[in-house]
């Protein structure tokens, strides 16, 4: 048994790293062209004339996964997402992508995937591998319930609108305040609930380009 807080918070703070990838990846237009690649078979999406999935998908994903199984023992096998962690970079080589247990190794494996671009595969590791310290959430400071942790499961959507984050439209205008295209309507979606009847409890939207750091340039 946890507490229901201390799972709800780690789960913010692997949403936030989700997000922090999602950035990296998406900072340099260079690197991001690399890292596209269509869906097919039974990946693809049944409604959708082209489907594509990114190395930000895939990592993202797997991120997850390993914090929250590094977190909670053995969480890992019941954390789901509709991305394979399959990818094939250029030279047609067909790479099994997961987070390794220190930057060195998930940068080896990211060579890979980008062809050997060592300064790229350093940064995503490195993105990878940051720990998040987020504050205490107010709201969670009323929920004292503990949970079973080996009975939850956890459903994960790594970026939600992948076509707006592969466009990568900066300056969309909202609609009484909602927007319907853009980097801003891009999410990272992470869903727990119960597998005996998998009825959700709580969720997660994180938008990581909800604002754009003119600094930073992204």
């Amino acid at each position: 048994m946890v507490k229901l807080s201390e799972l709800c918070h780690s789960m913010l703070a692997v949403s936030e790293k989700a997000a922090n990838v999602a950035r990296t990846i998406r900072s340099e237009d260079t690197l991001f062209e690399l890292l596209i690649e269509e869906k097919s078979g039974d990946q693809k999406n049944p409604i959708s004339d082209k489907d594509f999935k990114t190395l930000g998908d895939v990592l993202i994903q797997e991120t997850v996964k390993h914090d929250l199984n590094k977190k909670f023992e053995g969480f890992g096998h019941r954390i789901f997402g509709e991305e394979s962690n399959t990818f094939m970079n250029q030279l047609g080589e067909k790479i099994t992508v997961e987070v390794k247990d220190s930057v060195d190794k998930t940068s080896d494996l990211l060579k890979r995937v980008l062809n050997g671009k060592v300064e790229a595969a350093d940064l995503l590791a490195k993105a990878v591998h940051t720990d998040i310290v987020l504050s205490e959430e107010p709201c969670l400071a009323d929920v004292t319930e503990d949970i079973d942790v080996s009975n939850v499961g956890v459903w994960i959507d790594p970026i939600d609108s992948t076509a707006q984050y592969i466009k990568g439209i900066e300056d969309c205008e909202s609609v009484n305040g909602i927007y319907r295209e853009g980097l801003q309507c891009v999410t990272v979606l992470i869903g727990a609930y119960n597998m005996d009847t998998g009825l959700p409890f709580f969720g997660i939207i994180n938008q990581p380009f909800s604002m754009k750091d003119h600094d930073a340039k992204r």
